[in-house]
This record gives C-alpha cells, sequence and structure tokens, in this order.
C-alpha cells in the first residue's frame, strides 16, 4: 500500500489564500446544504484546564473528499516554544476506502483557519473596510491576517496581545511576507487602541474570558472569532453578541461547544434563533448576510472537519500535479 506524505512546507506551497478562502466557501456551502457529513467533534480532556484531544472526521459527497483530522490542543506549549495546536490530517479515496495521503495538519490547520476567516469577512464584511484589528499574535495570527488581507482591500492591522515580543515578532513576519507589502503594522498597548477605527476584528486567543468589552465596537463592524472552542471558553463578551448579527461555521457544533454563544443562551441574553445563519447558507445563497453598512456582524467559527479535509483534498490534488511530497509504503 502507497500513501503520499506531505510537509507542512508543500501544504503551504500548493495553494494560495485567495484559492483556499474559495475552498473552504464550497465546504461550508456543502455542509449548510447536507451534502456533507462532519459530526461534532470527538473532544478528550487532557491533563490540565483548555487541554485536549480532538477527533475530526469529515465527507463531502458533492466534492468527493473524505478524511479525519487528529488534533491537540495545549495553551501552554508556546512557553516552551512548541505550537498550541499540533495536528495531522488523513486524506481517504471514498470509492474505495483506500488511504491517499497523510498531511501535516498543524500548517494546514492555520491555513485553513485563515481561509474561513478570509471566507466570513469576504462574505459579511463592509466591502469598504479598510482597518483590522488583531487580538492575539500566537500560531494562527498570521494566517488570520492573511485571510483578511485577501478577502479586502486592509490599509493597516492593529495587533493586541499581553506578551509584546509576540507582537514584534509576528510584525517581523508579516513585513517579510510580500501579500503585506504597503500594510501599516501597529502594535495596541490595549484592547481600546486596537478596535480604534476598526472595520474588521479578529480573536485569535486561547483566552477563556472575554477579550476586549463590546461597548467599544462601533456600527458597522465585523467580528471574526476564531479562539474559544468548550463550553467555557468566552473570547467575546455578552454586549458585543447582544450587538450583533450572528452567523456561525455549524449551528449545530457552535450549539455543542462555542462558550461565546452558550453562555449568553443559558443566561437568556440571545435565543438559538438569534443564530442568524450558518455561513454555507449565505455562500449557497439560501440566507442574507449583512443587513447593512451600519450593522455588527459576528462570526463564530469552532472549526469543522469538512474546512480540513477539503482542504486537503485540494492540497493532494495539487501536490499530484506539482509532484509536491513523497510516496511511501506501509
Amino acid at each position: 500500500m502507497k500513501i503520499k506524505v506531505i510537509n507542512a512546507r508543500e501544504v503551504e506551497q500548493a495553494l494560495s489564500m485567495a484559492e483556499a478562502i474559495e475552498v473552504v466557501k464550497d465546504a461550508f456551502a456543502q455542509l449548510s446544504l447536507k451534502k456533507a457529513r462532519s459530526p461534532v467533534r470527538t473532544s478528550v480532556p487532557l491533563k490540565d484546564p483548555g487541554e485536549a484531544a480532538l477527533l475530526m472526521p469529515a465527507y463531502l459527497a458533492e466534492s468527493g473528499a473524505l478524511g479525519a483530522k487528529m488534533v491537540t490542543v495545549l495553551p501552554g506549549n508556546p512557553q516552551a516554544h512548541r505550537p498550541a495546536v499540533q495536528a495531522i490530517v488523513f486524506l481517504f479515496d471514498p470509492s474505495t476506502g483506500s488511504p491517499l495521503a497523510v498531511l501535516e495538519g498543524t500548517q494546514l490547520t492555520r491555513f485553513r483557519t485563515g481561509a474561513a476567516t478570509g471566507a466570513a469577512t469576504q462574505v459579511l464584511s463592509r466591502p469598504d473596510s479598510t482597518t483590522m484589528a488583531l487580538f492575539g499574535a500566537g500560531g494562527q495570527s498570521f494566517y488570520q491576517v492573511q485571510g483578511v488581507l485577501a478577502a479586502r482591500k486592509i490599509g493597516r492591522v492593529r495587533i493586541f496581545d499581553l506578551l509584546p515580543e509576540r507582537i514584534a515578532r509576528l510584525k517581523a513576519q508579516l513585513q517579510a511576507d510580500p501579500s503585506c507589502r504597503g500594510v501599516e503594522l501597529i502594535p495596541a498597548a490595549t484592547p481600546a487602541q486596537a478596535l480604534e477605527g476598526a472595520d474588521i476584528v479578529v480573536t485569535a486567543t486561547t483566552s477563556s474570558h472575554p477579550v476586549f468589552d463590546g461597548k467599544l465596537l462601533s456600527e458597522g463592524m465585523h467580528v471574526n472569532a476564531i479562539g474559544a472552542f468548550t463550553p467555557e471558553m468566552q473570547e467575546v463578551d455578552e454586549e458585543c453578541i447582544r450587538r450583533s448579527r450572528i452567523f456561525v461555521d455549524s449551528v449545530e457544533a457552535c450549539l455543542e461547544e462555542a462558550g461565546d454563544l452558550i453562555i449568553p443562551l443559558r443566561k437568556g441574553i440571545i435565543q438559538k434563533k438569534d443564530l442568524w445563519a450558518e455561513l454555507g447558507e449565505v455562500v449557497a445563497g439560501k440566507k442574507p448576510g449583512r443587513g447593512g453598512p451600519r450593522e455588527i456582524t459576528y462570526f463564530k467559527s469552532v472549526g469543522n472537519a469538512v474546512q480540513d479535509v477539503a482542504v486537503a483534498q485540494a492540497v493532494y490534488q495539487r501536490a499530484e500535479e506539482r509532484n509536491l511530497g513523497r510516496e511511501v509504503d506501509l
């Protein structure tokens, strides 16, 4: 049995962010139209609070993609210079059941998460958006900026993180990237500074508590919240949720895992009907998106295996075309 092994560098070489955004949009549409199957992921709590091992399978019938991701989340890892999120993605041929590829999943996770943010930004933010506020300068942050830049003509990014050295490291990484040429990168000393003049807000942290005051949001903003992934974690506060039109990657998954929504639902601040639409429903034209230029929109993503498997398939197909990766005998 032969299987292709695709490393992190080859994942990044295979697809552009703009291409990945289109792949993810199609995956979300398939999920919302019931053309994809992706059960709520299995989560196994590990030793310390916030640590978990996750198993995420998916089958996309329309595009013929089958696979699963195994991922570990250890928020304390960056202190030891290791990624907080590490993963492997397995890809199979749904017609035969044969394994096709194993892909380095940490890079793919960051990439597809940035693409999901780019997709939501493209679909929900104001087209004239020019300024981004980024909360969190960890492993996801570079690709979050890339995703937003691929979706909108951004001229300014303000970055807030509790560790100034992480902001400096991210700024240097972004300055070296061609997609960021001409973009002003500004460290923010406080959450209020980060939000000043922002059109698009991204929260990409491992925080269990809100990272900004929802009262600081201005009319017309769009918020992408991608960090909190358990019922107890709350990256944005109830005020942000109360003021926003709410979009999600998966209603089922968010009602199981998204503390940002579960906590205000429990408190009666919002009701289930306030979850306006899945992003895939908007992409497929089944529901409208933003209601007007003054409305605040909020997109909550807990991550869905359709993203991983769809992007893995696209990477695998491009790797076959370009002779990337290497085949091994099992």
